[in-house]
This record gives C-alpha cells, sequence and structure tokens, in this order.
C-alpha cells in the first residue's frame, strides 16, 4: 500500500524566486507522515516544487492519480493538502495512512472534535465512495494555518481493539 500527497497551491509566491516557506514545510510534513510519491499543483510561473516532490500538470483528481500510479507503481490512495493547511502535523499524515489500512475503501477526512478539515484521503479505486471522519486532534487539519504558530495538538485516543501484529502472544499469535 502507497498513499501519495497532492498538494494544491494556491495565489502567488510572497518572494520570486525563493520557495514558499508553507510549501516547503507542507512538504515536509507530508514526506514525514509517511506519504510518497509527493505532487504539486498550481505552482506559479517559473515556480519549482520543493525537494521531495515534483509539480504536476493538473489538479484534477484523476490525473493526479495517474501521475501518482505512473511514479510509484502499487499507489493506492491520494491525500489532498491544500496550502492554507500548512500548519498539519506529520501525526495527521500517519494517522490518515494507518485509517486507510483498516478502511481501504473509504475516503477519510481529518477531523478535530468533530468538525472536518479539508484535508482527505480518497482511495483510487474508490474515489466516490462515502466519507469518513477521523479523528486526528490537530487543530492544523481543519483550521488556516501557515505551520508559523504553535498550533494544539491532541493525540486522538488509542484503537483498543487493534492489535499490532507484532505484539501477539501464545494463541493469537498461532490463529494468524
Amino acid at each position: 500500500m502507497t498513499v501519495a500527497a497532492h498538494i494544491i497551491v494556491s495565489g502567488k509566491p510572497s518572494t520570486s524566486g525563493a520557495p514558499r516557506p508553507e510549501l516547503s514545510r507542507l512538504v515536509e510534513v507530508a514526506w514525514s507522515g509517511g506519504a510518497h510519491p509527493i505532487l504539486v499543483s498550481g505552482l506559479a510561473t517559473g515556480e519549482s516544487a520543493p525537494t521531495l516532490s515534483r509539480a504536476t500538470g493538473s489538479a484534477e483528481f484523476a490525473a493526479v492519480a495517474a501521475d501518482a500510479s505512473a511514479e510509484v507503481a502499487g499507489t493506492t490512495a491520494i491525500i489532498t493538502l491544500p496550502l492554507s493547511h500548512a500548519g498539519v502535523d506529520p501525526e495527521t499524515i500517519t494517522a490518515l495512512i494507518a485509517g486507510h489500512g483498516r478502511h481501504a475503501k473509504q475516503t477519510l477526512v481529518a477531523a478535530r472534535n468533530g468538525v472536518a478539515g479539508p484535508i482527505r484521503l480518497t482511495p483510487i479505486a474508490d474515489a466516490g465512495s462515502s466519507e469518513t471522519l477521523l479523528e486526528c486532534g490537530d487543530e492544523g487539519a481543519v483550521h488556516p494555518s501557515d505551520g508559523r504558530a504553535s498550533l494544539a495538538y491532541e493525540a486522538p485516543p488509542a484503537d483498543i481493539n487493534a492489535v499490532d501484529p507484532w505484539e501477539q502472544r501464545g494463541t493469537q499469535a498461532e490463529e494468524r
């Protein structure tokens, strides 16, 4: 299972020739959260994608999915990240990817205290699937932020029904 990130850039860069700090931060967040490849759409003329990412020609989901699958075979989902939410934590990206492993056919929407944000993981094969809120506890997933302000992050409650295969003991391990 491979999950790509698609960063949607809007607006003009504040300094010509210099990479946008919020874009560089969002690329690093996506990468450290476990997304690969990282595709960026909507760059201004002459603007290049930061290290660890590359530009993609279209922001349309089907085109991004095809581009991601061409770069990494077996890509199963795309996480959509608007530049306006550069303050999101890498743990939110990781939580979405882990949630995709358990709910492969559902679109997962990052949420905080029951409020949905614009960050979502959409399975490529089931792009029109129903949406499920995934409580991430991350203010940056719901409220716009450029990544410079310190935002609240409260780890979501543990999934007590999930058992790590490496921690199975005795008869649990034998049943597999």
